[in-house]
């Protein structure tokens, strides 16, 4: 006996059926935030979450019948997952679209889902009906913030004579129009503190001490690409600008807390501030030591290994870093091959000693710990005279081994 729910918004009907597992058709639903006909505009995200009982293998989003693209997978879905666990990927049942209006006329259109099962079986969606509303005025750029993270701290050195340290901001910014011509980001602007700071279109320049192209638009994102096929600012919509926090504190700004603002202009001059970013300014003599910091790549939490496994991973230090110690449930194992190319983290982190080549890797053989799980400690110690040592990532990981 298996239960079956069927959702509209909320849940609205409960169906009860004796249907064998192998028989269950896929279903899923299309939100409707609405509740209606609603306005949708520019770029709009629509969402939804599928299940089957083999696995969802593709959602293709359809307006008035044709088709408009492939949606992602993988959307963490707890709702779905309370009413359906014994699905397949349950938790994660949630897929979503970048649907871009303007490719429409303005009206009503018919939105649905075609998803199609790991095993071939296709089902269409419950349709929604949206108004598509357009004007040229309210199509103004958008984007985000990459990098840094919000309420970072941002160190630069105040001695005006001794070699500088660099802070980058980069993200993406895109545009949607619907003339011909009105399309795409002119320009993009570094705020501080709500004061123009830099612009794309007349501070943009090459330099190697700062990491290569600084206050920069255009800049290749695949990602972005992928998001939004239809703009034309998709493939190259990247911006990065670099700042000297020890001149900013030296210049005007005083130590303590600011806000970043990224600003981006159309072709047509439209402007919108497009992403806000809170931050601190700190002179790096505050502190007498910041740690190591970095990531581990692989293995990804509780990845089953056997034979040889690898790990993989970056790590930074101001001070310049030593060695990079692997630890597995707390024992030494070694030290990692360093000095490994890292070109997105060498573009994030200008300035440091290892930043032209901060990748690591550490090969062990799984044989020498038993079957189970396990836990891998990734320590740093950095070049200081007191060798100061820092903990930059954990993962959990499984043997399986004959």
């Amino acid at each position: 006996m298996r239960w079956k729910f069927i959702t509209l918004g909320f849940l609205a009907a409960l169906v009860v059926a004796p249907v064998a597992a192998w028989a269950a058709a896929p279903f899923g639903f299309v939100d409707d935030p609405t509740e209606g006909i609603g306005g949708a505009s520019g770029i709009f995200g629509v969402t939804g979450w599928a299940l089957d009982d083999d696995g969802i293998s593709t959602v293709d989003l359809y307006v008035d019948g044709a088709t408009a693209g492939r949606a992602f997978l993988g959307g963490h879905r707890p709702d779905v997952q309370v009413l359906f666990p014994g699905f397949p990927d349950s938790a994660t049942a949630g897929w979503a679209f970048n649907l871009d209006t303007t490719q429409y006329l303005n009206g009503l259109h018919t939105v649905t889902a075609l998803v199609t099962t790991e095993s071939g079986e296709r089902v269409f969606l419950n349709p929604v009906l949206y108004e598509f509303i357009n004007t040229t005025a309210n199509l103004v750029p958008f984007g985000a913030i990459d990098s840094p993270r919000p309420n970072t701290e941002l160190f630069g050195n105040c001695d005006l004579g001794g070699p500088r340290r660099y802070s980058v901001i980069s993200g993406y910014a895109v545009d949607a129009g619907l003339e011909i011509g009105d399309t795409g980001v002119g320009y993009v602007e570094l705020l501080i503190d709500g004061g123009l700071w830099a612009n794309s279109r007349v501070d943009c320049e090459f330099d190697s001490d700062r990491g290569g192209l600084s206050d920069c638009y255009g800049l290749r994102r695949f990602d972005v690409e992928r998001s939004f096929p239809t703009l034309r600012d998709g493939p190259h919509s990247g911006f990065r600008f670099v700042i000297d926090v020890g001149f900013l504190l030296d210049f005007a700004y005083v130590p303590g807390f600011h806000v970043l603002t990224i600003r981006a202009g159309d072709v047509k001059g439209q402007a919108a501030e497009i992403a806000e970013l809170p931050v601190t300014f700190f002179c790096d003599d505050f502190i007498d030591n910041e740690g190591s910091f970095g990531d581990i790549d692989l293995p990804l939490n509780l990845l089953t290994f056997s034979g040889t496994a690898t790990i993989t991973g970056w790590a930074l230090d101001w001070e310049g870093i030593s060695e990079v110690l692997i630890f597995i449930d707390g024992e030494p194992f070694g030290s990692a091959t360093r000095g490994l190319p890292r070109p997105v983290v060498s573009s994030l982190f200008p300035g440091y000693p290892d930043s032209a080549a901060p990748g690591w890797s550490f090969t062990f053989d799984t044989n020498l710990v038993p079957n189970g799980s396990h836990n891998i400690q990734v320590v740093v110690r950095d070049q200081s005279a007191d060798a100061v040592l820092t903990v930059i990532g954990e993962r959990a990981f499984v043997v399986l081994n004959p």
